[in-house]
């Protein structure tokens, strides 16, 4: 898929009120990456220090370079409910260009 439209209010399930209503579409912005190291890294550098086999922490993780990059994202949208403002995501499939239009 190349380009996706998509309507600017679509009918989803609220989870909050129990009910179908439609609400209002928004682009997800993407996430920043944090500066801090989770657990599974911290370990992962704790692990790497010393001799000997340390099973899966013992390889080198592989390169960017080594990998072959995506030509599109995934994206999602934020979907608010009107009654109570709740924010539901939905995750949509890869395409190059998205357009949120208007509904006449």
């Amino acid at each position: 898929m190349i380009m996706a439209r998509i309507p600017d209010k679509i009918k989803v399930y609220c989870r909050k009120c129990q009910t179908h209503t439609e609400g209002k579409v928004k682009q997800e912005k993407g996430g920043r990456r944090s500066g801090g190291l989770n657990w599974s890294h911290r370990r992962q550098k704790h692990r790497r220090r010393g001799h000997g086999n340390l099973g899966r922490y013992s390889k080198r993780p592989v390169t960017q370079t080594k990998m072959a990059s995506k030509t599109s994202k995934k994206i999602d949208l934020r979907v608010t409910c009107p009654e109570c403002g709740k924010i539901a995501v939905i995750n949509r499939p890869r395409a190059k260009r998205y357009e949120v239009f208007r509904k006449i």
